[in-house]
């Protein structure tokens, strides 16, 4: 923001002061070019903050969508269906608005150790691809999540009861996600 703002006032400066004001066109132009350039710096910064949670296993992914196994798929509230990871533990939650399940928030919550826990990027799409096991008390799970460098990621958590469900969503450091736990197992 601050290179845009001494940008802006290098140009004013080094226009001289007898010339016409910019047409029309030209400040479109110009307005269009700035607001490239910070759309790069914002995706930038994204990506760099995506690294971060990535790395250092510290994020939760918000999911706005649920997909089965057959391939229904759902649109749900990101504030009670969610992934976490953080660095050594770990939390699988499906949550629903409608009623009360046995988690207290309509669904099933579970909560355990993280084990195997790798990761790689693409270095020609900038996509990672996490894996890793949750040990629960109720079986484990194996998460799969492919995240883009803006932070939208899709993740699979199968096991072997009750199979297999896809989460989509945007992933968020763990301060600044609005998700609400449930009771776990």
């Amino acid at each position: 923001m601050k290179r845009i703002i001494i940008f802006l006032i290098a140009f004013m400066l080094a226009t001289p002061a007898f010339s016409q004001e910019l047409s029309k066109k030209e400040r479109r132009q110009m307005e269009k070019e700035l607001k490239k350039e910070q759309q790069a710096e914002e995706a930038a910064q994204k990506a760099a903050l995506v690294n971060l949670m990535v790395h250092y296993q510290r994020f939760i992914l918000e999911a706005d969508k649920l997909r089965d196994k057959r391939g229904n798929t759902v649109n749900v509230s990101a504030t009670l269906n969610f992934i976490a990871a953080d660095s050594t533990s770990g939390v699988i939650q499906v949550g629903s608005n409608s009623y009360v399940g046995m988690n207290g928030v309509g669904g099933i919550t579970v909560d355990g150790p993280l084990s195997n826990y790798t990761y790689s990027v693409s270095e020609k799409s900038g996509y990672y691809n996490v894996t890793y096991n949750l040990r629960t008390t109720v079986g484990t799970y194996d998460v799969r999540l492919s995240i883009a460098p803006d932070g939208r990621a899709d993740a699979t958590v199968s096991s072997s009861w009750p199979g297999k469900l896809n989460y989509s969503g945007y992933i968020v450091p763990i301060a600044t996600s609005r998700v609400y736990q449930g009771t776990s197992y």
